[in-house]
């Protein structure tokens, strides 16, 4: 009977302290980020909420006991290039260790391995002393509840927003090891609107106006102008780009694929702007084998699949699965969201604002939920309501 290697990853998201940048990491995330949107939205359409950095951070735990081929596969298309395990490791340890004591961020890291098995020693020392994960054994041949000890300690990481990440038929006996990584977040707008202000208005919905000062751009490579609205005491932002074109969206998300998300706030600027923004709550679930085979990590699904270094025992292991789960709403106050991912296995000088300008979100939009240093925490779009 052929074994298989699942991974499973939860990530929350949340309010941060400054996040530091050890390597230059923010450009390979963007990448990632964007380009597993692009392949998120040619699979599954309608509102789209991604949490890519769990998806990453998930896939860069199980690289680390990947060899070869697939550890190849799985660097390039994650924009690590040639960098080692320890150099990707430790950005991830620096990344993690930013968040350690915030109160708003929550970021947990786990591995479940079948009981009787091993985890090789490396493979274990990087994931708990750079991943901060600890391994907890299962039967996965008892398979219910082998997805209830699972599925409850996402719920309890994600403040029960993401329920039922692992189907009890994803497990049997020939499961050996699934990665879970989970983030939880919950920010309120550095510039609240007010809800008396609050009024339904066309969508081309709720929505929300304040006028303030924020970070405004118009990005004429991409038909599109972007407003960035930062969270309180964090270094999180929203950043929304905006298609000049109410049926432009499409073109956008197209366009976006030869974009780093520096490229694009360095075109913004403080100025006052009149904002309406739409309340909204999406609630997402896609199977990503295909998504990320098209991606180039197809390897690592297949029989040829090299992860070496995952367990003491010489067994051949594969993905068999990568399941994610996402939920978000943004209202006057802020925004909440959760995600869960399951693989089983320009500078510009400020300008002064004159014309106070109007940021008017009526029509479908592309939206990031990203640090100082760029790195993309969500991403999706809204394209109804």
């Amino acid at each position: 009977m052929e074994s298989q290697f699942l991974t499973t990853f939860v990530l929350l998201l949340a309010i941060s302290s400054t996040m530091a940048d050890p390597v230059p990491v923010s450009k390979s995330f963007s990448k990632f980020a964007i380009q597993l949107y692009q392949q998120c939205v040619a699979e599954k359409g309608g509102n789209v909420i991604l949490s890519p950095f769990s998806v990453q951070s998930a896939l860069s735990l199980a690289l680390m006991g990947a060899t070869g081929e697939t550890a190849r596969e799985m660097s390039t298309v994650m924009g690590y290039g040639t960098q080692d395990r320890n150099a990707i490791a430790d950005n991830f340890a620096t990344l993690l260790s930013t968040y350690k004591d915030s109160p708003l961020l929550k970021i947990a890291n786990k591995i479940y391995v079948q009981n009787k098995y091993h985890v090789k020693a490396q493979f274990n020392d990087i994931a708990t002393k750079k991943f901060n994960s600890e391994a907890q054994s299962l039967n996965f041949a008892q398979n219910v509840e082998s997805a209830k000890t699972i599925n409850t300690w996402v719920e309890d990481k994600t403040n029960d927003k993401i329920k039922d990440l692992i189907p009890a038929d994803a497990l049997n006996e020939d499961t050996r090891m699934v990665l879970v990584n989970a983030i939880y977040f919950k920010g309120l707008w550095e510039n609240k609107f007010k809800p008396e202000d609050t009024k339904k208005m066309p969508f081309h919905v709720t929505k929300t106006s304040e006028v303030d000062n924020f970070k405004y751009g118009i990005l004429e490579d991409l038909n599109a102008v972007a407003l960035e609205m930062p969270y309180k005491d964090s270094d999180l932002s929203m950043l929304i780009i905006l298609p000049n074109e109410i049926d432009g969206l499409p073109a956008l998300e197209a366009a976006l694929g030869n974009k780093d998300l520096s490229e694009i706030t360095q075109n913004l600027y403080k100025t006052e702007v009149m904002v309406y923004l739409p309340k909204f709550k999406i609630e997402y679930e896609i199977e990503l084998k295909n998504v990320l085979s098209k991606m180039g990590m197809a390897q690592m699904f297949s029989n040829g699949a090299e992860f070496k270094d995952l367990l003491e025992e010489e067994e051949p292991l594969k993905v068999s699965k990568v399941i994610h789960k996402a939920f978000i709403e943004v209202n006057e106050e802020g925004a909440e969201a959760a995600a869960a991912t399951g693989a089983i296995f320009l500078t510009r000088t400020a300008h002064v604002a004159i014309f106070r300008k109007t940021f008017k979100v009526d029509h479908p939009y592309f939206f990031v939920i990203k640090s100082n240093e760029n790195v993309p925490v969500f991403s999706g779009s809204v394209k109804e309501f």
